[in-house]
């Protein structure tokens, strides 16, 4: 493997090797339905009922039959006994004081069919009796309980959900590697579902490098840093839906580190490293990784920042070193690692991307592609003020996507549209 040499392989391109060299996820697990908030579905899970599971009320008011009607208008009203009065509160044997003959509520048997001439008073979410083709609402008729009295026709169907309308029997409502959100969640609920079988979670390793690094116990002495980019990045792969293994920072040894990258990629699908990738006299992550037995994917992306980033491949499982500089770290894991998670996942490992107008502008021409971070709100993105090297993190706060700025772009301006990942 080469050690200080490195090309400019597209980040497309990189992506696709890394895809390529790692195994397809099989491990699954049955899990309650509230535990799967961001787990990726392992299969299709398809409607058992109808939604709504009946013909149901969209208001309060009347259900009737629209013939009765159609002949209704402000001179010439139409008045109609009132049969029922159906709700969505009390339970079909619950009696009411009311001047109507019956009390049903959503969810019982609304009894026998409406009869010719009349209508039932009817309240939101409660089943529309047979008979009755629509529902108008109570605004616009006069009642006394007894009787109501329309004004003007009504359509057939009218303010009428119909059993299925929503969703029929057998339709897929979660396509197998669909990440679960809150509104699938709410899908299958609505379905009685009580578990759903998900991919487990990628397991993966971090260790960052560096003998600079210092663990957060200890004093700072002269020339020592804290590690950010472990904790960082993480956190990051929690919220992507992994199981990181953050390591004690490796040292700048080449044989330590290769002992150490070989018994992690045995063990880990994904190994993650950040620092000693450049062309450095102590930046050994290059010939570490050969020495550990791995297959050079690329070396060197034509991005910055970021660039030195580094990837192999051993027995299906893979390599990934990132630079040391927090933001280079973690842009560089958006776009290189984010989609390995997500194909360990079973998931979709295309990020998505948006097209929006900056607020304001951005200084300096990009001869090289580049990703800048920025704050997407309301169709308008916001770059941080200053901040905008590759070594630091405090723009980064804040910050909800990464502006791809493609190579050879002269200096962006307020008002031009650029294109956006959103993380």
């Amino acid at each position: 493997m080469p050690q200080k040499k490195r090309g400019q392989t597209p980040v497309e391109e990189a992506v696709a090797r890394i895809l390529n060299a790692l195994d397809v996820p099989e491990k699954t697990e049955e899990i309650p339905l509230l535990q799967a908030l961001g787990r990726v579905a392992a299969g299709d899970v398809c409607a058992r009922v109808a939604q709504p599971p009946f013909d149901r009320s969209a208001l309060d008011g009347y259900a009737l039959r629209a013939a009765d009607i159609a002949a209704a208008g402000p001179e010439t009203p139409v008045t109609l006994p009132v049969s029922w009065y159906l709700c969505a509160a009390a339970g079909p044997e619950t009696p009411v004081t009311l001047p109507v003959s019956r009390y049903l509520c959503a969810g019982s048997d609304p009894g026998g069919p409406l009869a010719p001439g009349t209508a039932a008073r009817i309240m939101t979410g409660a089943p529309v009796p047979a008979g009755a083709d629509c529902v108008l609402r109570q605004e616009d008729t006069e009642s006394d309980g007894q009787t109501v009295t329309f004004h003007a026709p009504v359509e057939a169907r009218a303010n009428v959900c119909f059993a299925g309308e929503d969703i029929a029997p057998g339709k897929c409502l979660v396509p197998a590697g669909t990440r679960l959100d809150e509104v699938y969640l709410g899908l299958l609920a609505g379905q009685g579902v009580q578990t759903v079988t998900v991919y487990a979670k990628p397991r993966a390793a971090l260790m960052p490098t560096g003998d600079e690094l210092c663990s957060p116990e200890i004093p700072l002495r002269p020339g020592k840093i804290y590690d950010s980019n472990g904790p960082m990045l993480a956190a990051r792969m929690l919220r992507l839906g992994a199981e990181p293994t953050l390591l004690a920072a490796g040292p700048d040894d080449p044989a330590a580190l290769a002992g150490k990258l070989a018994r992690l990629l045995a063990e880990y699908p994904l190994v993650i490293t950040t620092g000693g990738v450049s062309v450095g006299d102590r930046d050994y992550l290059p010939q570490a990784a050969e020495e550990a037995g791995a297959k050079l994917l690329f070396y060197g992306i034509d991005a910055k920042p970021g660039t030195p980033a580094l990837a192999a491949g051993k027995d299906g499982h893979v390599l990934l070193c990132l630079s040391g500089n927090p933001f280079a770290s973690f842009a560089t894991f958006e776009l290189l690692a984010r989609p390995a998670l997500a194909k360990l996942q079973g998931a979709d490992p295309a990020p998505v991307r948006v097209r929006a107008a900056l607020a304001n502008g951005f200084g300096k021409p990009s001869p090289l592609r580049r990703f800048v971070r920025a704050t997407l709100m309301g169709g308008v993105v916001t770059l941080p003020k200053g901040g905008h090297f590759s070594g630091g993190i405090g723009a980064l706060a804040g910050c909800n996507c990464l502006v791809d700025v493609p190579a050879g772009s002269r200096a962006l301006n307020a008002g031009d549209e650029v294109e956006v990942i959103l993380l």
